[in-house]
Parts: C-alpha cells; sequence; structure tokens
C-alpha cells in the first residue's frame, strides 16, 4: 500500500518537475535572446550616421545558444532624420520575433564658440 502512493506521488512530480524544467529552458534562451537584441540596437545607435544605410540586409547567425536570422532596415524620414528597424527572428518557433524601431538624426557640426 505505502509502495503503491509513493509511486503515485513520484509520478506527479515528475511530471510537474518535466514541465518546470521546459519552461527554464525557454526562459534562458529568451534572456539569451533580448541580450542578443540589446547588443545589436546598441551597436546601430553608436554607428555614424552616415554609414546607417551600409547596414541594411539580413544576416543569419547559427552560432551560439540561439540561432536567429537579424534584419536592418533604414528609411529616410526627413532630411537629416533616419528611422531604423531592427527585427530579430529566433529559429526556435518557441520564441517570438522582436522588431526595435529608433531614430536617429544628423548630429550638428561642431563649432568651438557654440558652446549649447
Amino acid at each position: 500500500m505505502a509502495l503503491t502512493i509513493f509511486a503515485m506521488v513520484t509520478a506527479g512530480i515528475a511530471g510537474f518537475t518535466t514541465q518546470v524544467a521546459s519552461g527554464s529552458r525557454i526562459n534562458s534562451l529568451a534572456s539569451v535572446r533580448a541580450g542578443a537584441l540589446a547588443a545589436q540596437i546598441n551597436r546601430l545607435e553608436v554607428l555614424p550616421y552616415d554609414t546607417l544605410p551600409t547596414r541594411v540586409g539580413c544576416t543569419s547567425i547559427s552560432t551560439g545558444l540561439v540561432p536567429r536570422t537579424e534584419c536592418v532596415a533604414v528609411q529616410d524620414i526627413v532630411a537629416g532624420r533616419r528611422q531604423v528597424t531592427f527585427i530579430l527572428r529566433p529559429n526556435n518557433t518557441a520564441l517570438r520575433p522582436d522588431t526595435v524601431i529608433l531614430e536617429r538624426t544628423r548630429p550638428r557640426q561642431y563649432h568651438p564658440l557654440n558652446l549649447f
């Protein structure tokens, strides 16, 4: 009798443990995806304004913990202002694609007498 109760409890715990492990794996992949997204956005933010159009296109990344496709699009809004769209599409269907849109402006010309 005690062995039967032990078997039932153990089977229940095993199912729960499998669900928790699966959720933990997806959460760790989502954290890696968020890090990759932040790294690429930081790169796009520090690039010189005039070199932004050279980054347009898609790149497949098959190494690392999250194989993915990264796409960059640059659109001129008005003179001196560009909209940069970055899309990260993980190959794992359990993770959703992320899109970040940012605007970049041409910096003002520096003049030593213009302090503000």
